[in-house]
């Protein structure tokens, strides 16, 4: 007997000889294979129009099967599927979110594929797995785009979190070298980094924190830093001795009283952002340079605001363990403020290069 049915709204017409739905549906398939591709024919489902109840697949060809399905038969693509993917920020890194996605066959995965330039999926679970075709994809998974630019975007995080514990250790070092030359005083390395409250919450978190005569520096140590990141410093800075009021660790309650200094460390640190940074708001920054770590110090560090240039040079020359060369550094700024600036202002800072000796 002819069945015809109506396949994406087209007509579809086959001679049928068999004697159960599954013997159609293999038809089905074979009538379709060029259209369909590959797909399994337990998704297809032969209604009468207008009715919803599918055909069981033990029921026989008969005459009243040819005389009751004897309008157009429709087949459906009944393969839809809703899974997840992980979102990505513009740089291309993962966010902690996924977008949930509807697909229907091969084609609508392989043009989404091509949108996102990927060659395919990876499950959240099995990373060692990658899905390039809709088959494998299951329903209500959780999948991340598997694509070579996220790869190179991945490998630069993870390279640039290994630069970053580098240079936090080695600007800190830096830093305390010059705090302990500069302030002719023993550096002590505050062991606690993390303040908590009175249900132990943490409230406040610094990269490293060192102690020298009456200061505490608090360190701030980042890859690139940026206005929005140094005024994050500033803000935080400011909150610090109130945190020191409510915080329940007795060590952190020693610092109270003390004078707060920021210090703000970067791989990458504009020029006119660090000179800011010391000149308005008196931090301490330090940047790599010249194959070794700088540090810029403002001159209120060492007590010397409002003394006469002359004898902030010569203080700064009788400090133990300053070079004839750092002295030299210190009279060339102190020229250059006096020309431009009142002699003596809190803006002059002493421009070193750790290392000097």
């Amino acid at each position: 007997m002819n069945i015809w049915f109506k396949y994406e709204g087209e007509p579809v017409e086959i001679s049928f000889k068999g004697k159960n739905v599954n013997a159609l549906k293999e038809q089905i398939k074979t009538k379709l294979k060029n259209q369909l591709g590959k797909f399994d024919i337990d998704q297809i489902t032969l209604r009468a129009p207008g009715e919803h109840e599918s055909l069981c697949a033990e029921m026989l060809i008969d005459e009243g099967f040819v005389t009751t399905y004897n309008e157009p038969v429709v087949v459906e693509k009944n393969c839809e599927k809703r899974f997840h993917i992980q979102c990505y920020d513009n740089e291309g890194l993962p966010l902690d979110k996924f977008q949930q996605f509807t697909m229907c066959d091969n084609e609508d995965f392989r043009q989404f594929l091509k949108r996102v330039e990927a060659r395919g999926l990876e499950d959240i679970e099995d990373n060692d797995k990658i899905i390039t075709s809709f088959k494998n994809i299951q329903a209500n998974k959780f999948y991340r785009i598997s694509a070579s630019y996220l790869k190179a975007v991945k490998n630069g995080v993870m390279w640039t979190q290994v630069e970053d514990v580098a240079l936090e250790d080695e600007t800190r070092l830096a830093v305390a070298n010059i705090i302990t030359k500069t302030l002719k005083s023993p550096v002590i390395d505050f062991p606690n980094r993390v303040m908590h409250d009175e249900a132990g919450q943490a409230i406040m978190e610094w990269d490293g924190i060192f102690l020298c005569c009456n200061k505490v520096f608090l360190c701030e140590s980042k890859h690139k830093m940026t206005e929005e990141k140094i005024a994050t410093l500033v803000k935080r800075l400011g909150e610090f001795p109130n945190k020191l009021e409510v915080t329940k660790d007795f060590e952190f309650k020693k610092l109270l009283g003390m004078e707060y200094i920021g210090v703000a460390c970067a791989t990458f640190f504009p020029k006119e952002l660090r000179q800011k940074c010391v000149d308005k708001l008196g931090l301490v920054v330090a940047y790599p340079g010249g194959g070794r770590y700088c540090v810029e110090v403002p001159a209120k560090i060492y007590g010397l605001a409002g003394e006469n240039p002359e004898q902030v040079a010569t203080t700064i020359a009788k400090s133990p363990g300053v070079s004839k060369v750092l002295t030299a550094i210190w009279a060339w700024y102190i020229g250059s403020v006096c020309s431009t600036c009142n002699c003596g202002s809190e803006n002059a800072q002493l421009y070193t290069l750790v290392g000097l000796k």
